[in-house]
């Protein structure tokens, strides 16, 4: 008990440092030149501080970080917008927001362990939630035309869903998109900035063709905002008032990256081929749509329909037979 007090409270004669002074001081800086996440970072080391407080980076253990865990998961998250409705249901806070959030604390006590501040990083005891919803929401023709129908007064809001649908592009590297970027004659689309870190080439279909040449420079910016001219910096209202209007629940803006991979998947576009079209570096992020709607293996598995009919046939013709001979 005396070795816990002493340890708790920094009378052991080890270094130690509060959790909030690293993360202000050691990690928050390394993050800034080396993470291209650093705004989110900030973001997400608010939270973190406002858990773990004033402790010490020694006195976190593994049980006070699967704490943190179970409390930001059973914790909806907040009503978002300028006038807020009073009586909307808080959504829950996925696992894969409470993991994202997770995936910061094992840096944050690595840097701590490579300063001799912390002697083991208490991260590695904590599993990560687990994650059921491997795809999302896959748009269907039906839901399709609606989310066009409802886009009909924000056109360039249109474009840029049109072009997410099409090229399975993520929203950051779409409002990224420069005119150098786009090889009309090559007919693809150059992203150099990606999640992964990978510069791309995507290709783009007739449909993406169309739309890019009928577009106006009036900025270097390919899709630039209506009020600025420049970067866009979200989409978030003007979409999710047309997904409300098109009847459509739980769909977000990726989940257009969810619908251009299944579609192609569906069209028989081997795993190796997805994962390079959406940036993918482990193949089983591609895997997870060549699943059972895909046409192949609907055809396989129909293959089987085949096999029973010509055994039924087979069957019944051998009892017709036998029933023919006398006793």
């Amino acid at each position: 008990m005396a070795d816990v007090f002493r340890q708790v409270h920094g009378l052991d004669g080890k270094k130690d440092m509060r959790f909030d002074d690293f993360v202000a001081d050691r990690y928050l800086p390394y993050a800034e030149a080396n993470k291209r996440s650093f705004h989110d970072d900030v973001l997400t080391c608010r939270v973190l501080i406002e858990f773990f407080g004033k402790r010490t980076l020694r006195s976190i253990k593994a049980d006070l970080v699967e704490e943190f865990k179970q409390r930001r998961l059973a914790t909806p998250l907040r009503v978002q917008g300028k006038k807020p409705e009073p009586n909307k249901p808080r959504r829950p806070r996925s696992p894969a927001t409470v993991n994202r959030e997770l995936s910061i604390l094992p840096k944050i006590f690595s840097l701590a362990f490579d300063a001799e501040l912390v002697d083991e990083n208490p991260c590695r005891r904590v599993k990560n939630l687990r994650i059921t919803n491997l795809c999302g929401h896959c748009l269907t023709t039906e839901e399709e035309q609606s989310l066009f129908a409802a886009l009909a007064g924000s056109e360039w809001v249109s474009h840029i869903v049109l072009f997410a649908s099409h090229t399975g592009m993520r929203r950051g590297e779409i409002f990224n998109l420069r005119w150098f970027d786009i090889d009309l004659t090559r007919e693809t689309v150059h992203v150099r900035q990606s999640k992964n870190g990978k510069a791309r080439a995507v290709p783009m279909n007739e449909t993406i063709k169309s739309l890019l040449q009928g577009l106006p420079k009036t900025s270097e910016y390919v899709f630039p905002s209506p009020k600025t001219g420049g970067r866009v910096m979200d989409v978030g209202r003007q979409f999710e008032r047309a997904v409300k209007e098109a009847g459509l629940e739980n769909f977000r803006f990726h989940d257009l990256r969810h619908t251009a991979a299944t579609r192609m998947a569906d069209a028989g576009v081997d795993p190796f081929t997805l994962a390079y079209i959406f940036g993918w570096s482990d193949i089983r992020m591609a895997m997870r749509y060549t699943h059972a709607t895909n046409a192949t293996m609907r055809q396989a598995v129909r293959s089987l329909d085949s096999l029973s009919a010509r055994l039924g046939n087979a069957l019944a013709t051998k009892m017709k037979t036998a029933g023919a001979v006398p006793p």
